[in-house]
């Protein structure tokens, strides 16, 4: 499964009316009983999803689709952003999660945890993710080639490498590849403006 994944600037007021039908975080973490899919088990864990309605039909349509690939690949990626997104300062990518990004911020030297800015409704497999403001902040100033070299080779140790089982699946990054992609988000950072929050739109 295909896991796009774009970067974007804006004011965290803009969120609500940039993403018409999704709802923000509760104000405090609620328990709430939850099945594995996989293994049937229950559990009890803290979140500050909202709730959702279950009756069927009652879930805002999607302002966008799924496209045929037509031209290159960074068309394709534009091409099926929401409007608002597009309409942002942003960075269309792909496969980049708070796995890959998580070692990134600590690689910068940023403090702070990547937080869920604003919810999807469940079936739309979509998340909004705000990045910590620390990192936005030095990602403008920091040594590229060095915290290239940091996150990389954070993102190919055995803890992500490697499946549960302890079988290779990957080599990890190179600092070349690390850097391809952190100097895109270098250059997004020097398009923020004050009160701009960076955030990170995963869709499935």
């Amino acid at each position: 499964m295909a896991i796009y994944t774009t970067f974007f600037l804006c004011q965290p007021e803009e969120l609500p009316g940039g993403f018409p039908g999704w709802r923000l975080p509760l104000a405090k973490p609620v328990r709430r009983k939850f099945r594995n899919p996989f293994t049937g088990k229950e559990s009890v864990i803290e979140t500050r999803e909202p709730e959702w309605p279950e009756e069927a039909g009652n879930e805002p349509e999607r302002e966008y689709q799924v496209v045929e690939i037509k031209g290159s690949y960074a068309d394709y990626l534009e091409g099926r952003l929401p409007p608002f997104v597009n309409s942002c300062p942003h960075w269309a990518a792909k496969g980049l999660t708070e796995v890959e990004l998580a070692p990134l911020i600590k690689a910068a030297g940023a403090a702070g945890a990547i937080d869920c800015a604003i919810y999807s409704p469940p079936s739309w497999g979509a998340i909004v993710q705000q990045l910590p403001p620390e990192f936005l902040a030095k990602l403008s100033s920091l040594n590229q080639k060095t915290v290239a070299k940091r996150w990389a080779a954070a993102v190919s140790t055995p803890e992500h490498t490697h499946s549960v089982t302890g079988k290779k699946l990957s080599d990890g990054w190179t600092a070349e590849e690390a850097l391809g992609i952190l100097q895109p988000l270098v250059a997004l950072a020097k398009k923020a403006t004050a009160g701009h929050q960076m955030y990170l739109l995963i869709e499935c």
